[in-house]
């Protein structure tokens, strides 16, 4: 994609699932945001995980197909968890053009 930054968001970057180990981190990824149901929304990009499930996401950013490069942690779930996407926290994000 490498799409032009339009605006940097300002996140909180506290682990709000840091009773959860991070597996893996992600850096630099272009993604879209989607609706997933009635109160989520999560980022879909074409990495290993498919769709993330962030805990930080800010809610001005709760508009299906806004386009974004990020980056974060990718947080564990466990074989009996039904979540709607794998558990991510941002610590950058960025609206892109």
């Amino acid at each position: 994609m490498n799409n032009e930054v339009q605006q940097e968001i300002s996140l909180d970057t506290t682990d709000c699932y840091a009773n959860r180990p991070t597996i893996e981190s992600i850096k630099n990824q272009e993604g879209s945001i989607i609706m997933i149901d009635n109160v989520n929304y999560g980022i879909q990009y074409g990495g290993r995980y498919n769709l993330l499930l962030p805990c930080n996401l800010p809610s001005s950013l709760n508009k299906t197909h806004t386009q974004v490069s990020f980056s974060g942690m990718v947080k564990e779930t466990t074989l009996n968890e039904m979540m709607a996407g794998q558990p991510f926290v941002l610590t950058t994000c960025s609206i892109l053009k």
